[in-house]
């Protein structure tokens, strides 16, 4: 990235304002390619879902339809008089009398279910014998598997028939040879073998002549057992879910056992995508998922009858397989965009380009030397007004060279001066020296103190130009100074310090406390008369949580409340006080903190908190 952003910086003006035109105009075009791209599939996706979504519910309903007739034909069957007369009897002791039994149950089972043409089989199991294999509808078009009755007994078919009571219940896909333990039929073929089935117990009471009759406990009751081959859906499904290349369809029951599907081997199979266990979480909807590591699209419905769940299985790419064209036209679009934008900026950027390139040489000239450089008016008005500009600084150019020129001449005069000026403080300091020497000699050490300190104070004044100096120097000054006021009143007022394990090399505002200090000497005992003693200056400080705090105090005459507030303030303060606020204010804002405390008679104190800096 930091490449990149150094290559485009040391690209020419002209080429970046081309680079930026052409991106202005293509980044909106792959954009709006890409949005309808995805509007278009986003809508192609929505209306397959919802036409995939109908078709199973319509599938779903067709199925529903003829279940629900076969179910109000077990209705009307376990309330068959005849039924009823032909079961109420003991078991039958020989050959005969089963063969005359199955002859009037299969007459019974084809008034209700010989013209359909949905079953595969249609029987009534007893632990003696299957019921209904005398019927010849079954063999026309596939041959007739008959139920062995132990076997059903030891299935568990029939532990859910006696669960549901009388109930109809629904079987999913199962093999019928193994689940009744008919082994000499294994090899059957797969298409005859796996069924799937509903059942019930003739458990209900039917009415002869006006009279209701129940079963006696003696008597055993039948179990209606109807089978049909899975392939029933199938030719539903075929004609109406097949429009799409890779579609598929199947049927699920809800502990996720295959009912039927287009591989004959998963028939009566869990499934093994489990989308029964995380997607048919509603009774029907769409959902976008992976099977075999490629998306695909489900719809599904549950039936209300059988509790089962259709899927319509559709890979996404086959929903998506006219996409690609719009594609290539967006791409098409795109480049054509790219080459047109290439010429419109090439075009604009040499318009814009060519008065730059002017300034250019005319910039060169300058730099060399010749501000006599002047570049023509331009006919754009942003043009000509810089132009104008450039013009009218080479012509100042002129003028501050001339008048640098003048300038260093005045710099060297006042050099000059300056040197000559240096002469008077070294002067000043040989005659204090002198001055000091001589009080010494007449045994003067007051005199030679004052000199010393006021030598002191003129160095430290003259040689120190920095606003922030060293604590340690300040306060040397400060003591040279009121060393100086002391014997300048004649003794009315000492002076103490309290400064110790104060940092001296911290950085404080140079002679910040002077003027507090002036101001606590002369107006805190101007009333004092010759000679009067007792007077006290203190000038303590100390160091807390990072803060520097120093306190002026005196036990003069004091302040009025008045007097006091005026102080507070810039406007009633004196110009010293003044300054301190002032100069506190700009250094520290709000981190500078000034107080007066002050009582007619009993003196004044001036507390000063600034922050502690190294």
């Amino acid at each position: 990235m930091r490449k990149i952003r150094e290559r485009v910086r040391d690209m020419k003006f002209r080429t970046r304002l081309i680079l930026f035109f052409v991106l202005l105009i293509t980044l909106p075009s792959v954009l709006n390619g890409i949005l309808h791209y995805n509007a278009s599939s986003d809508i192609i996706v929505t209306n397959a879902r919802d036409s995939m979504l109908e078709i199973v519910k319509k599938n779903n309903e067709i199925g529903d339809i003829v279940f629900s007739n076969i179910e109000e034909r077990t209705v009307s069957l376990i309330s068959d008089p005849d039924l009823y007369r032909l079961f109420n009897r003991p078991k039958p002791q020989n050959d005969y009398e089963l063969v005359q039994m199955d002859r009037q149950a299969t007459v019974i089972l084809n008034k209700y279910f010989g013209h359909d043409q949905d079953l595969y089989t249609a029987q009534l199991v007893t632990s003696y014998f299957s019921f209904g294999s005398g019927s010849g509808m079954y063999t026309s078009s596939s041959p007739f598997v008959s139920v062995d009755p132990q076997g059903f007994l030891q299935s568990a078919i029939y532990k859910e028939v006696l669960a549901s009571k009388g109930s109809l219940i629904w079987v999913p896909t199962y093999d019928l040879t193994r689940a009744f333990r008919q082994e000499a039929l294994y090899d059957m073929d797969a298409k005859f073998r796996m069924v799937f089935s509903c059942a019930r117990l003739l458990n209900s009471s039917p009415i002869i002549d006006g009279a209701s009759y129940t079963w006696p406990r003696q008597i055993e009751r039948p179990v209606l057992l109807l089978n049909f081959n899975e392939s029933f859906y199938q030719r539903n499904q075929e004609q109406s879910l097949s429009s799409v290349q890779g579609s598929y369809s199947y049927i699920v029951s809800k502990d996720g056992t295959i009912v039927t599907h287009p591989e004959i081997a998963k028939l009566g199979t869990l499934d093994s995508n489990h989308w029964y266990d995380t997607e048919f979480g509603q009774p029907s909807g769409t959902s976008l998922v992976k099977e075999k590591g490629e998306d695909v699209l489900i719809s599904y419905d549950t039936s209300e009858i059988t509790g089962w769940v259709t899927v319509n299985v559709t890979p996404y790419k086959q929903l998506l397989g006219n996409l690609p064209a719009i594609r290539y036209m967006d791409i098409f679009s795109g480049v054509a965009l790219l080459i047109i934008s290439i010429v419109i900026a090439s075009f604009i950027a040499g318009r814009l380009t060519q008065p730059i390139k002017k300034m250019l040489v005319a910039i060169q000239m300058t730099g060399a030397g010749d501000f006599t450089a002047k570049i023509p008016d331009q006919p754009q008005l942003e043009f000509r007004i810089l132009t104008k500009k450039f013009n009218v600084m080479n012509d100042k150019i002129r003028e501050l060279i001339q008048e640098n020129y003048e300038s260093q001449l005045r710099e060297k005069e006042a050099e000059i001066m300056a040197l000559n000026l240096q002469l008077n403080p070294h002067f000043l300091y040989n005659t204090l020296n002198i001055m000091n020497w001589m009080a010494i000699d007449r045994d003067q050490p007051a005199i030679s103190r004052m000199i010393v300190s006021l030598s002191s104070m003129l160095q430290y004044t003259v040689k120190n130009k920095q606003e922030m100096v060293r604590l340690g120097d300040d306060l040397n000054w400060l003591k040279s100074y009121t060393h100086i006021m002391e014997n300048r009143f004649d003794g009315i007022f000492k002076v103490a310090y309290d400064v110790e394990g104060l940092p001296e090399d911290c950085l404080v505002p140079k002679l910040f406390l002077q003027p507090l200090v002036e101001n606590a000497m002369i107006h805190g005992f101007e009333s004092a008369e010759p000679g009067e003693q007792g007077g006290l200056v203190k000038i303590s400080g100390r160091m807390a949580e990072g803060r520097l705090l120093f306190e002026v105090s005196d036990n003069g005459k004091g302040m009025s409340p008045q007097q006091e507030a005026d102080t507070r303030g810039k406007e009633g303060a004196g110009i010293g006080m003044s300054n301190v606020i002032s100069r506190l204010s700009l250094l520290y804002g709000e981190h500078a903190e000034l107080s007066v405390r002050s009582a007619a008679g009993a003196g004044t104190t001036i507390t000063v908190v600034i922050p502690l800096q190294r």
